[in-house]
């Protein structure tokens, strides 16, 4: 995964699959840093190319959706270079609580299979990512080819794929055979081109497609791997469960909670930024999408799929990054239950110190148990957007309500009479 973020030149840190906590380090002057700054200050160009293009063309909600494509993939790469800047310190924490969960104690506890959750989700979002990729391509090309041959226009094709896919930029540049691989171009084009140039050019537009769904898969292996800890404690907690255990161990694990906890503010101190920008991009993309579905997207079956895979993937990325990602809180409440059944012989008082810690609004407890159970949690274990939401499974909720308000609103706004499937492009 830290190998995927730095082939789109995000999280520019030398040594960063390294097992030495110690040779993990953020440099200016490494290549990695060069090459992230580099695609940066190409896509900062672009997105003053697109600014110039739509102040000469006027704006309307269409390319307003272009504008925002390139703040949000510039706001990735500062998000992911101050997140570079402090990875260290943060591996270093997290390294630290790891030892703790490593240790003989937890070892029994059933096994979470971290590395294959983490696996299976960065390969499903990306390679899905990558089928949207090659639909979106496959209908530029097919959309500026109708446009091409039903409007007569006398270029070539593969200046009118310049047109269609990057009209900001043939505002400014003329049409020119070295410049297409700028673009997504088709394999009979390669054939004839610089390879060199084609890779670098071609490199930059794929540094604005991916990174949205790698954000997500960064966010969801954060997830899996803080709820792989909070599975052990829940699984060492379950070991005892109605039994009388010592003071001792009611100690030992409440100081474990309390260095999960820690170690979860510390990660959301440093991508609440990146979650907040990712859920607020996936849910604009959404509504954005959902607008242009009352719109005219075509009849033809490269328009329709696209649009569609489009849609759907979105939709399922977003609900999958929240379910990953939620896991901890819901192993949270999970502990807070075993709690509750705890035998009252075996309140201690650092069962109790736990429950406040669990209660925000807790005060001192006697040994009764009811007294806790009836403690309402105010106290939320979840990663967050910038303190704006908790990642927890009501969010899914909340989102599925903000869509189908949309939809209603938008379905009342817009004339169905003047609704009708394009076939013309010219």
């Amino acid at each position: 995964v830290l190998f995927i973020s730095q082939l789109y030149a995000l999280l520019p840190v030398c040594n960063v699959r390294s097992a030495d906590i110690n040779q993990i380090k953020f440099k200016w002057l490494s290549v990695r840093v060069f090459y992230s700054a580099l695609i940066m200050l190409l896509n900062f160009g672009e997105f003053i190319a697109v600014l110039y293009y739509i102040s000469h063309t006027g704006i309307n909600f269409h390319n307003s959706s272009t504008i925002a494509l390139y703040i949000v993939c510039l706001l990735e790469h500062v998000f992911f270079w101050r997140l570079a800047y402090n990875w260290q310190s943060i591996m270093s924490h997290w390294y630290h609580v790891e030892q703790l969960f490593l240790s003989v104690p937890y070892r029994f506890c059933d096994e979470y299979r971290m590395k294959r959750r983490i696996n299976i989700v960065v390969a499903t979002v990306m390679l899905s990512a990558l089928v949207e990729h090659f639909l979106l391509l496959s209908n530029s090309l097919h959309l500026s080819n109708l446009e091409r041959t039903q409007c007569h226009i006398n270029v070539s094709y593969l200046e009118s794929v310049y047109k269609w896919e990057r009209p900001h930029l043939h505002y400014i540049l003329p049409y020119s055979i070295w410049f297409m691989p700028l673009l997504e171009v088709d394999v009979n084009q390669l054939l004839y081109s610089n390879e060199c140039t084609i890779f670098i050019f071609q490199w930059i537009n794929e540094t604005i497609a991916y990174p949205r769904a790698f954000t997500d898969c960064f966010i969801m292996c954060i997830g899996i791997g803080l709820a792989a800890r909070f599975h052990q404690l829940h699984g060492r907690i379950a070991a005892v469960h109605h039994k009388l255990m010592p003071a001792v161990f009611w100690t030992e694990v409440r100081e474990h909670y309390l260095a999960l906890k820690r170690l979860v503010r510390v990660l959301d101190n440093a991508i609440a930024p990146l979650i907040l920008l990712a859920f607020g991009n996936n849910m604009s993309f959404i509504c954005f999408q959902l607008f242009n579905s009352f719109k005219n997207i075509g009849v033809d079956l490269i328009v329709m799929l696209a649009f569609w895979y489009s849609l759907i993937f979105a939709v399922l990325r977003t609900s999958l990054t929240i379910f990953v990602t939620s896991s901890m809180n819901d192993y949270e409440l999970k502990i807070i239950s075993l709690l509750r059944d705890v035998p009252a012989k075996a309140w201690t008082t650092e069962v109790c110190k736990w429950l406040s810690e669990l209660y925000l609004d807790a005060l001192y407890f006697d040994f009764q148990v009811q007294r806790f159970s009836e403690q309402l949690g105010n106290d939320i274990t979840a990663l967050s957007g910038s303190g704006f939401f908790f990642i927890t499974r009501q969010l899914v909720l909340a989102m599925g309500t903000t869509i189908i308000t949309y939809e209603l609103m938008i379905s009342d706004v817009i004339n169905q009479a003047t609704i009708r499937q394009r076939t013309v492009y010219c």
